[in-house]
């Protein structure tokens, strides 16, 4: 990516991510997704340079990185992992941090960390400049693992998923969208092997979870179980 390019996609994410701020709660929600919906269309309308849905295939000598060959299956794996480590060791040490208590005090009650003096707006300005660019990292991972990066990437489902993961999994808790995700993709895996209707499945178990288990999966582990989960 050229520097031109670095400097317009740090500037359209920064006005985007300033105008989102500007919401709370659900209407943030929707506002980012959206910019997400808009940027999947701009990535269509302007196919003449972003290829649209054809996308760009990365050649496996591209895939290089400090030396090891992304392309072979058993480096893909340990390189996968170590992103997925780095990334959840890194918001442990922010969240034990005192900018993370800050957040969680944001969380809990926005209004009384206002009153305590705490810059609400430059945390959470911070807070989604790091999602951003963790969210950036794996995305940039997979171009090099699988050496393709497409349109369908920016579609508005790999935005309302994650979403529906981290409920599932548990909001608040650092190792509940982990585990949400790990649930619904073995559950649609294996589904899909039975069914047609394996999305209904995963709807239905969807709609369980969040009567019966209102905190998320790790929500409850931690209620139930271990409290020390992050």
């Amino acid at each position: 990516m050229s520097e031109t390019a670095k400097v317009l996609a740090l500037h359209a994410g920064l006005v985007a991510l300033l105008l989102a701020l500007r919401t709370a709660g659900v209407a943030f929600m929707i506002v980012t997704l959206m910019f997400a919906q808009a940027a999947y269309l701009a990535i269509l309308l302007f196919g003449k340079y972003t290829r649209g849905d054809e996308g760009f295939v990365i050649p496996r000598p591209d895939r290089v990185l400090a030396g090891i060959d992304l392309g072979d299956p058993f480096n893909r794996y340990f390189a996968a992992l170590a992103l997925f480590s780095f990334c959840l060791f890194a918001v442990l040490w922010l969240m034990r941090r005192p900018a993370g208590r800050v957040l969680v005090a944001i969380r809990e009650n926005e209004e009384r960390a206002r009153l305590l003096g705490y810059d609400v707006f430059r945390y959470k300005l911070g807070a989604v400049v790091a999602s951003g660019t963790i969210s950036a990292l794996a995305g940039a991972f997979y171009g090099l693992l699988f050496g393709y990066a497409g349109a369908s990437f920016a579609a508005v489902q790999y935005s309302i998923l994650p979403l529906l993961w981290v409920l599932l999994g548990g909001a608040g808790t650092i190792i509940g969208p982990f585990i949400g995700t790990l649930f619904m993709f073995y559950l649609i895996d294996l589904t899909s092997g039975l069914t047609s209707a394996y999305m209904l499945i995963a709807g239905v178990a969807l709609v369980l979870l969040t009567l019966f288990a209102p905190q998320g999966l790790a929500g409850e582990l931690r209620k139930r179980l271990w409290r020390w989960l992050p």
